[in-house]
């Protein structure tokens, strides 16, 4: 990627630029008609502010029925292409959805056989400023809070660190482990 994520300027990110952002966005990859032009795609999602991206979103969907979300979950669906398209849709997940996205993270780090303890501390440590938000997110998917997946998950002192982590930002009350 040759730049970074662009300041935020009304000016320059108006609706008709999310047009053509939108327009872009279809042309390099559903709309083109052999292969996936990954590259133009992504320099569009990255550079886009939020603000600007939720606009593009809402003029991909107004335009070709269906969200950026869905549109890349479908073009970037090919063989090898798993870590891309997750790669993709995370980027757009924190942009447009983040406390939902470190949420489902969390959960990822979580679900299945065995747990992912470098990804669940990672995702504490990281988001920790955002934690509440992130808490209340969980809590609403998933049915349970960030507290009663880290007893679910862990053990020992790796799990008291963590519930510090937590209860830093999130206290429980009356618990006692």
């Amino acid at each position: 990627l040759q730049a970074g994520e662009e300041k935020f300027d009304s000016q320059y990110h108006t609706l008709d630029k999310a047009r053509e952002d939108a327009e872009t966005i279809h042309a390099k990859g559903q709309g083109k008609f052999f292969g996936t032009d990954e590259k133009g795609i992504f320099k569009v999602i990255v550079r886009s502010p939020p603000e600007h991206l939720e606009n593009i979103n809402s003029a991909y969907a107004e335009k070709y029925g269906y969200t950026l979300w869905k549109a890349l979950e479908k073009e970037l669906n090919g063989i090898g292409e798993k870590n891309l398209r997750q790669a993709t849709l995370f980027e757009i997940g924190m942009k447009l959805n983040p406390h939902q996205t470190m949420s489902r993270l969390i959960d990822t780090a979580c679900r299945g056989f065995g747990t992912d303890e470098l990804l669940l501390t990672c995702c504490l440590i990281r988001f920790q400023p955002h934690i509440a938000n992130v808490m209340a997110c969980h809590i609403e998917e998933f049915g349970r809070s960030i507290h009663d997946r880290i007893r679910e998950e862990v053990s020992g002192k790796y799990k008291v660190l963590l519930l510090q982590i937590v209860n830093t930002v999130w206290p429980e009350t009356g618990v006692t482990d």
